[in-house]
């Protein structure tokens, strides 16, 4: 008895979490991580259409031609996302972050005295992607599949959801201050934001995986804490009995490979869960891009745009808030099947919209748009993690995501190029609808649920 408290009371002991810790770390590294993302990645994409508006009005060139920086940045950022995994995985995200976002902070800081359009090619679509990068959903999800398994899917959707929040909270700010001080002085005034915010969360919060902290992904489910506080016996009481999810293995052949890149590639569902990404990102940037300049083309005010981009954020942070808690539930296919059938909604209400003048349809296509492209996130990192989860994940992750950067840089410029040459933008509903559905279709194929599924299970 003497040994057992001896071993109780030690601190130091590998794997011990003090009784006075009841939060398991890995939520206060998905809280950090949350915050990260919060203002970068709404920088990078959606509010590229709000400052095209202003810097068109300005310089008078062509969106395709415009829309070319945003298809660079996609592009490299897909080339650098295998990188920025690789980099995760060996030094750790104290070591690569940081560069990321001093990187990122002078791409908008140069971007602030663009006049040409080969200063925003390189400050936004080089440097800007290849900072981001390194701050971004590859080396975030990678960072926090390593300390979860039970709830990986709800981790990675709370993470997802800072891009939402990012958009709630910054979109609308863009837009006001835009208006107020002008789009140069808005641009250097958010690359001070991203010097100073994600550096400090890093530097304070993020740790690679549990054992940095004395931990083990045991620790998850707070079974492990239990009979460590009980002396190494039976857990407390409260962790006894009743039914949990678990994650369940069902492909044990599958599941037990040390997954390398090379292996990876050698299967078809490395190369079709690519293709998705790809699909997706292609069908989405063929309308995402172009809404702030169709809502005012069909005659709405700015007072109509700037709340729906105050609502796709709310809305945003809600679906991948529930596209976490689903993937956990009803399983990663069902829960990006019905995202891409969200979203194929809102294309249509979108498109009504547009013929029938009227806020109500607007405000609806908001609706589904905001909750459906929320939760695809979630849907899309689990799957990758559960197929292809261990210590060269990021490596992994980072190339399938490669596929999704160049379809959305294709998706980018397609999108302003057939709007330049029909005028209208009914080419480019169609064509996103159709890649949602194929989208939709592929999943299925690839069954990450064959191999790891969550599971209501009896626990002792």
């Amino acid at each position: 008895m003497k040994q057992i408290d001896q071993k109780k009371d030690d601190p130091t002991r590998s794997g011990y979490a003090p009784a006075a810790s009841r939060i398991y770390y890995g939520w206060i590294v998905v809280a950090a991580c949350f915050l990260v993302i919060a203002p970068v990645m709404p920088l990078m994409l959606p509010a590229f259409g709000i400052f095209q508006v202003p810097i068109l009005d300005e310089f008078h060139w062509d969106r395709g031609d415009f829309a070319i920086a945003l298809s660079i940045h996609l592009v490299f950022s897909g080339l650098a996302a295998p990188v920025a995994g690789g980099l995760i995985d060996r030094f750790g995200p104290r070591r690569v972050m940081p560069i990321g976002a001093l990187m990122t902070a002078l791409a908008l800081i140069l971007m602030s005295r663009g006049s040409a359009l080969w200063h925003f090619y390189v400050a936004f679509g080089l440097m800007a992607a290849a900072g981001s990068s390194l701050l971004q959903i590859v080396p975030l999800t990678t960072l926090v599949s390593n300390w979860f398994a039970r709830h990986r899917g709800t981790a990675i959707g709370i993470v997802s959801a800072g891009t939402g929040a990012g958009q709630l909270a910054l979109l609308p700010l863009v837009k006001l201050l835009i208006d107020q001080i002008g789009w140069r002085q808005t641009y250097l005034f958010f690359g001070l934001v991203i010097l100073v915010i994600p550096t400090t969360l890093i530097l304070l919060f993020l740790h690679t995986r549990p054992e940095d902290r004395g931990l083990s992904i045991e620790d998850e489910s707070g079974r492990r804490r239990g009979r460590d506080e009980a002396g190494g016996g039976e857990p407390e009481q409260g962790n006894r009995g009743g039914r949990r999810t678990e994650a369940v293995i069902l492909n044990k052949e599958w599941a037990e490979v040390d997954w390398t890149l090379g292996k990876a590639s050698r299967t078809f569902r490395f190369w079709t869960l690519a293709l998705v990404m790809t699909i997706f990102s292609a069908g989405m940037l063929l309308v995402s891009v172009q809404i702030v300049a169709y809502l005012g083309d069909k005659g709405y005010s700015s007072i109509i745009v700037a709340s729906v981009l105050f609502l796709q954020g709310a809305l945003n942070m809600v679906g991948e808030f529930f596209g976490g808690f689903l993937c956990d539930r009803i399983g990663r296919e069902k829960t990006l099947t019905l995202s891409l059938l969200s979203f194929c909604a809102s294309i249509v209400f979108l498109n009504l919209a547009g013929a029938v003048s009227t806020p109500t349809l607007v405000y609806v296509f908001t609706l589904f748009y905001g909750i459906g492209q929320g939760m695809v996130a979630p849907a899309l990192m689990t799957s990758a993690s559960d197929l292809f989860q261990g210590k060269h994940f990021g490596s992994i992750l980072g190339v399938i995501f490669l596929g999704g950067y160049f379809g959305g840089a294709f998706g980018a410029w397609l999108g302003g190029r057939l709007f330049d040459l029909t005028g209208a933008y009914q080419v480019n509903f169609l064509i996103s609808v159709l890649a949602m559905l194929i989208s939709a279709a592929l999943i299925w194929w690839v069954r990450p649920g064959s191999v790891r599924q969550m599971r209501s299970v009896e626990t002792l």
